[in-house]
């Protein structure tokens, strides 16, 4: 499982969890960390998005003319 799957997978894992404590004070704390998972999901793959530009245009500017 690669990263962004990963911390999307943690992230529903959290908020199953969320749903199903039977402890009310804990469950903010579920929905936090199922919040932070899913921006760590985002910026990871901004961060794919970014180097996948970029080996894009190394292509571009290597490529034979």
């Amino acid at each position: 499982m690669d990263t962004i799957a990963l911390c999307r997978a943690q992230a529903d894992d959290c908020m199953l969890r969320a749903s199903t404590d039977s402890n009310e004070n804990d469950k903010p704390l579920w929905v936090t960390l199922a919040q932070s998972w899913r921006k760590l999901a985002e910026q990871a793959d901004h961060i794919n998005s970014q180097a996948r530009a970029a080996e894009i245009e190394r292509t571009i500017e290597t490529a034979p003319r």
